[in-house]
């Protein structure tokens, strides 16, 4: 009887580590292979997605902050800066919250949300868009120089309006959501609403804002970045277009050029004083340290709007490329 109950707890034991074991065992090759994914496969995601307990790395940003503080305060042009640190999500804002021009900038969401309806059936990259005499405008971009009945697919569109950001490929893409697939009315803006509405963007009860904050629209960024509104691919091969933005004269000039940087210009010039701005927003991807820069600048002079987004990104990377090295 002591013989047959030393076994039954032996086999017990044996068997309670052997499954103890292989769930070890399994979540680790769970997590390597997953690691595996998001490095081979979608490269300008979140390694957090992937991976149970990310490499962050603690960084005390207070003197950052300072330091933009005290370059923002007494200039004549409105500035919004909102930065963060995407390992742990700490981040630093002055004037985030106020109101810009939207501009460009909108071409962002306006390209998910048809990605969106591609990943419902609703719509196909291989889809025919033809140029109608609405469509052109020659403010950005070229191909409204190929005329009205031009033909371009909706991939095409979108690659000219993110790298280019092509005013009369976004109106041809943005009249195809609107008219043939979401039957919207002239105003309502749905292709938009629905990505602010997901992201908890504030906007009129009808229709969207023509304005943004830096912070809202960082969500934009980051609702890529951690593949929440559209999936992996989908959102990785937007992060991807926008690495090969051919705007480089703000955010981007300052930097190496090994570090990539998926972003998004925003110019608009009016006589109004509140229409006057430059934005360039995007995310940097330092080498286990990215982080997301987004600043927004009132004025009608380009020169000095540049000049001061490049300062501003500047300042930025070279306090995460320090940081924690004594120097």
């Amino acid at each position: 009887m002591k013989t047959k109950l030393l076994f039954t707890i032996f086999t017990i034991f044996t068997l309670t580590v052997g499954l103890y074991g292989g769930y070890r065992f399994g979540k680790s090759n769970l997590k390597q292979g997953s690691e595996q994914v998001s490095q081979e496969n979608f490269p300008f995601l979140a390694k957090r997605i992937f991976v149970e307990s990310p490499n962050d790395i603690i960084i005390n940003f207070i003197s950052l902050r300072d330091e933009l503080r005290f370059y923002v305060v007494g200039r004549n042009e409105k500035i919004g800066i909102y930065f963060e640190y995407l390992p742990n999500g700490t981040s630093i804002g002055i004037n985030e919250k106020e109101d810009f021009f939207r501009a460009s900038l909108i071409k962002v969401p306006v390209v998910m949300r048809a990605y969106k309806l591609i990943e419902e059936g609703k719509l196909r990259k291989d889809d025919v868009l033809v140029i109608e005499r609405k469509h052109i405008d020659p403010t950005y971009g070229e191909l409204w120089k190929a005329g009205e009945g031009s033909r371009l697919t909706v991939l095409e569109a979108v690659r000219l309006i993110i790298t280019k950001s092509d005013n009369t490929a976004y109106e041809a893409l943005n009249d195809k959501i609107g008219n043939s697939i979401l039957q919207e009315e002239l105003g309502q803006e749905r292709s938009v609403t629905n990505v602010y509405d997901f992201l908890d963007i504030p906007r009129k009860e009808l229709g969207v804002n023509q304005y943004i904050t830096p912070k809202n629209f960082s969500s934009i960024l980051k609702s890529l970045y951690f593949s929440a509104y559209l999936s992996y691919e989908y959102s990785n091969e937007i992060l991807d277009f926008m690495t090969t933005s051919e705007y480089t004269q703000s955010l981007v000039e300052p930097l190496p050029k090994e570090i990539r940087v998926a972003h998004k210009f925003g110019v608009y010039s009016l006589d109004k004083e509140g229409f006057n701005v430059h934005s360039d927003c995007g995310i940097i991807y330092f080498p286990q340290r990215p982080y997301i820069l987004c600043v927004m600048v009132n004025t009608p002079d380009s020169d000095i709007a540049e000049g001061l987004i490049r300062e501003i990104s500047e300042k930025v990377y070279k306090f995460v490329q320090r940081a924690n090295k004594g120097g």
